[in-house]
């Protein structure tokens, strides 16, 4: 019993769910709107919303029912043009123009439950998304509901020319087919009705489609005429830092470091440029003889800076982290530790004999002259 109730409240969900889509809602095109006491529809208790919440279903309401529509008589249209081919099948082969006239219909009946079912699946079960995000765009819609109306008038034309010129529809002893008896003659007539009645449901269609094709075309033209009134991009117009407030002192400060500055730019300098943001005046050596300095480095070390010191035209001068390198802080501590005249109580120095450390030049180690006290 239990599991009769849960798959009878399932199936219940889903005819709700679909009945949802043809029930009629005076609200035009809105499935859902939350109504506030003083009559306004607002969002219903979400935060982030300003505004009010319409829910758009994806197809429009005047759509859905003239799909419905354009379904119901062309399967019609499909149901008689089946009973022609099957008459003449029973006294001879079907006809070229009877087999392209079904798959004309076949193909617009298919057309049209695509366009209706996607959207509504989309809405209601949340799948498709890349079907129906292809059919949100009106331009694609308007491509296929032209080929559908096209599809249809083709059909209804070759149906109507084909039951109403025929000279077996006038007059039974005229057709080409009338040598093959009594039988056919007599069921010539019902054919020919049969073959009339499609050609109208065809024709019933053909409006069908020819509604939908008017609605998205005013669609897709109203969407235009709101793109074009769409004031293009302009930029804005800024007093604060741009390519045009930068100035050539600061263009060539920020240039290449190992492209050296003129004579005028380095004599000048950022101090006579109000508001600039110049170096200090000692990092400007060799301005005066037309040695570029450029920005100093963050190492205290001087690394990844060459020109922090004065450059000469030779090339081959190191750099100053060379320099640096040359200048061996521990060497001048060695130094200072061996020509040091102050020396400690109770220690001597043997100077007279070689030290072990005279080659690396540290000084001798001590020897306790007094012995221990």
């Amino acid at each position: 019993m239990e599991k009769l109730k849960s798959a009878f409240s399932s199936t219940s969900a889903v005819s709700s769910k679909l009945t949802k889509a043809f029930k009629f809602n005076s609200d035009h095109n809105v499935l859902h709107r939350t109504q506030t006491s003083n009559g306004q529809r607002w969002n219903g208790g979400n935060p982030f919303l300003d505004g009010p919440n319409l829910e758009e279903p994806s197809l429009p309401r005047a759509h859905l029912i003239i799909h419905v529509v354009a379904i119901f008589f062309t399967f019609l249209a499909i149901c008689t043009m089946g009973a022609v081919a099957s008459f003449q099948s029973k006294w001879f082969s079907t006809s070229g123009g009877t087999g392209f006239t079904i798959f004309l219909l076949l193909l617009s009946f298919l057309l049209s439950a695509f366009l209706l079912l996607v959207p509504i699946i989309y809405d209601r079960w949340d799948r498709l998304k890349r079907p129906a995000q292809f059919l949100a765009q009106t331009r694609t819609t308007f491509i296929l509901h032209t080929f559908g109306t096209f599809t249809v008038l083709l059909a209804a034309f070759i149906v109507t020319i084909s039951a109403w010129t025929a000279k077996g529809c006038k007059n039974a002893d005229n057709d080409p087919h009338a040598s093959l008896g009594n039988g056919y003659k007599d069921g010539l007539k019902q054919w020919c009705t049969t073959k009339k009645a499609s050609a109208i449901f065809d024709w019933f269609a053909f409006g069908a489609w020819t509604a939908l094709l008017v609605l998205t075309a005013l669609t897709f033209r109203r969407e235009r005429q709101q793109s074009r009134r769409e004031p293009g991009f302009i930029p804005p117009d800024s007093t604060g830092i741009s390519y045009s407030n930068i100035l050539a002192a600061d263009d060539e400060r920020y240039a290449d470091k190992t492209a050296p500055l003129s004579s005028n730019a380095a004599a000048t300098g950022q101090d006579d440029v109000p508001g600039g943001y110049g170096y200090p005046t000692s990092n400007r050596a060799g301005a005066g003889t037309g040695v570029g300095a450029s920005r100093p480095s963050v190492d205290a070390y001087g690394a990844f800076d060459g020109d922090g010191m004065p450059h000469s035209n030779d090339d081959t001068e190191p750099s100053r982290t060379m320099q640096l390198a040359y200048n061996d802080p521990y060497a001048q501590i060695r130094a200072s530790l061996m020509h040091d005249p102050n020396s400690h109580a109770g220690y001597a120095q043997a100077a007279s004999q070689p030290g072990l450390y005279a080659n690396g030049g540290l000084p001798n180690p001590p020897a306790y002259g007094g012995g221990y006290r």
